[in-house]
């Protein structure tokens, strides 16, 4: 019996459950023709004197040709035939129309030994990581354009992956963490950012955050697709120490000890 590998993910979208998770098949990749060979070929099955690549090229274009003459293709792996979309007049009839009138299609579906393969499988499950986390890329005064560096009671512009603030905890919003000092932060709450989208954040930097140095970092509950709400917050945390006030000057020349 074959087994399937699949990933399990914590499911962020659920609030009565806490340990449930969904499924996906753990992706190796694709195979094409020639990939598909090459597995045969590592079973030593008869393949050193065949073309395999233009054979199946062959077999695929001869299935391509009598699907068209209206024949279904059944194979160990899928049935094929054509389907078609679109609607004619009586004017129409007896008479070849385009592709601009009645489009054709291909419908395929799983044969019965694929079928009976595939639910006769065990799958091996194993925990994927955490969702990924809110990215801060940048932090910036827009007017200034100077990275990691801010100015008292001026515009704040963040730049980054999945940053969008959305959400109803307490914890949501853009935190500073005083530089050395994790109990004096300041909090911007979601309804002073604007715009507020996945990539940027703008909002006028708050009176408490005063001169020194910072941390930065985003807390939300929105979701990759940013459709729907995770069940539990995400914070991302900026890896620069952010500057706000005049910048500490370097010496001018050696320091005398």
């Amino acid at each position: 019996m074959a087994t399937i590998n699949a990933i399990a993910h914590l499911n962020q979208l659920t609030t009565d459950v806490t340990n449930d998770y969904y499924l996906t098949v753990q992706s190796r990749g694709s195979l094409n023709p020639h990939g598909v060979i090459e597995r045969m070929r590592q079973h030593e099955l008869p393949t050193k004197n065949v073309d395999g690549e233009a054979f199946l090229d062959n077999f695929f274009d001869e299935c391509i040709l009598a699907l068209q003459e209206g024949y279904n293709i059944n194979t160990p792996l899928f049935n094929a035939g054509i389907g078609l979309e679109g609607g004619v007049f009586a004017s129409d009839l007896g008479h070849t129309v385009g592709p601009d009138k009645v489009k054709a299609y291909l419908q395929l579906t799983q044969s019965a030994t694929a079928r009976k393969a595939l639910e006769e499988s065990s799958v091996y499950i194993f925990q994927q990581s955490a969702a990924t986390l809110p990215t801060i890329q940048s932090v910036m005064d827009p007017t200034e354009g100077k990275a990691n560096h801010l100015n008292p009671g001026a515009m704040v512009l963040i730049q980054g992956l999945r940053i969008a603030v959305k959400g109803d905890d307490p914890s949501i919003g853009v935190t500073f963490t005083k530089s050395g000092s994790s109990s004096t932060t300041v909090k911007v709450g979601v309804e002073k950012i604007f715009p507020n989208t996945a990539t940027k954040l703008q909002f006028v930097l708050p009176s408490e955050v005063t001169e020194g140095d910072w941390e930065v970092s985003v807390t939300t509950q929105a979701s990759t697709s940013g459709t729907v709400l995770l069940k539990e917050p995400r914070t991302g945390v900026y890896e620069e120490i952010v500057r706000v006030g005049d910048e500490e000057e370097e010496p001018d020349g050696p320091v005398v000890q």
